[in-house]
């Protein structure tokens, strides 16, 4: 792969973030390959090849009530009925003697010959009669064999990521284990000679590093399995070295801080001096107009900017589609929300801003959290995603409509705050 040229409609502002993700997800030419993995150990693995289901569910017909089970024709206003048999949950299914009544719980097959069930308390039992009270209709209380499930049917389809109700689902099936897509090796370098760690000292101008311990939690709850490197400092050698380590065993080498052009910035450099390749230099966003991403060696490359919020917002445009790429999964999904604030815009670059949500009455609403700033963090403590704002948008009104990327797994939340 060559350099970005100008061919790919690069300017001075920076590649159209939808090119610019274009030109990423091409870096994937296949998705990572497959491997059986047991039932219990899928949650938050990708489906590789659909699910077809074995068994019809239920597997027989049953009561879904505590009552007797009887023929709706001999269930008539009045009739008493003997008690001539009982079956519980786990027993195999009996007959019903015509014009009789049979004890039945929750569960348990239905007898041969029923047609209905009568919920205990719909009826009086006197010693070994039922009295009835009115006929049930031919269906009542039962719930059919298949009604759920028809074996043979598609369960649960490729890409899908799998969470409780798929495992749920495999148990009732009996299906003990699946093929899901190998996770993401991901291997995570962040540069600059101000940065420390959690935990050490700091000098005068120096700083903890926030964006490894945000990007390691993203990509872990995005279904990588992450190796941080320890920090580098803002030297081309020693980038270099690391980015040649980086890129041994990794499916993606994601970098954060050192992406941009000034003279303290080393990381494109050192990925072309060990023969790495560019494909995006700079996009058209805010934040994060300094994102490359590329090729080293058998590694997807992708630089994020320093600020926080730039690195959040690439990670969120860019790092989260590629790794749904590797694995063949679902897009991420997206909410839609009607904008409780303006924002005044000139038109030409894709904005992501973070938003607390609220359901109003039936809709979902949007509040700008904290104000603007890519180096800020308390925005994110009391946002629950990004808003996406397109290139071609101008002032954004009260009540426009927003796409929002949400922290929330799967794209939505049981129950946002009501206001």
């Amino acid at each position: 792969m060559n350099a970005i040229a100008p061919a790919f409609g690069c300017t001075a502002g920076g590649l159209p973030f939808e090119d610019a993700l274009h030109h990423v997800l091409a870096l994937v030419t296949a998705p990572l390959p497959a491997e059986r993995v047991p039932f219990a150990a899928c949650v938050g693995r990708v489906l590789a090849q659909p699910v077809h289901a074995r068994l019809d569910l239920p597997g027989f017909d049953q009561s879904a009530m505590d009552g007797y089970a009887v023929r709706a024709i001999d269930a008539m206003p009045g009739a008493r009925l003997p008690v001539t048999g009982r079956t519980a949950a786990g027993e195999p299914p009996h007959h019903l003697v015509p014009g009789g009544a049979h004890r039945i719980f929750t569960g348990a097959p239905l007898p041969w010959g029923a047609d209905a069930v009568i919920a205990q308390e719909n009826l009086h039992r006197d010693g070994d009669v039922v009295a009835i009270a009115a006929t049930p209709p031919a269906g009542t209380n039962l719930r059919r064999r298949g009604e759920d499930i028809r074996a043979g049917t598609v369960l649960i389809p490729a890409g899908i990521t799998l969470d409780w109700r798929h495992l749920t689902v495999l148990a009732a099936q009996g299906i003990g284990t699946v093929e899901v897509r190998r996770r993401p090796r991901v291997t995570l370098l962040s540069s600059g000679r101000e940065l420390r760690d959690v935990g050490e000292s700091l000098a005068p101008g120096q700083i903890h590093d926030s964006n490894l311990p945000m990007l390691t939690a993203l990509l872990a709850a995005w279904g990588a399995e992450v190796r941080p490197l320890p920090v580098v400092s803002d030297n081309a050698a020693a980038i270099g070295t690391a980015l040649r380590e980086a890129s041994l065993a990794a499916d993606l080498v994601l970098t954060t801080a050192g992406i941009s052009v000034g003279e303290e910035d080393h990381v494109r450099d050192a990925l072309r001096g060990h023969g790495g390749t560019l494909a995006v230099l700079k996009v058209a966003m805010k934040p994060g107009k300094p994102l490359a991403a590329g090729r080293l060696g058998q590694a997807v490359f992708l630089g994020l900017p320093g600020n926080p919020q730039a690195a959040l917002a690439g990670a969120v445009g860019f790092l989260r589609p590629l790794l749904a790429r590797l694995t063949g999964a679902s897009s991420p999904a997206t909410l839609r929300a009607r904008a409780d604030f303006s924002l005044r815009r000139k038109p030409g670059r894709t904005e992501f801003i973070p938003v607390r949500l609220a359901q109003h009455d039936t809709c979902l609403r949007a509040t700008r959290a904290g104000p603007e700033g890519s180096g800020r963090l308390t925005p994110l403590l009391a946002a629950d995603g990004l808003a996406m704002l397109a290139a071609w948008m101008g002032d954004l009104q009260q009540g426009d409509i927003l796409d929002v990327h949400p922290w929330l797994p799967n794209g939505f939340a049981a129950d946002w705050p009501h206001r």
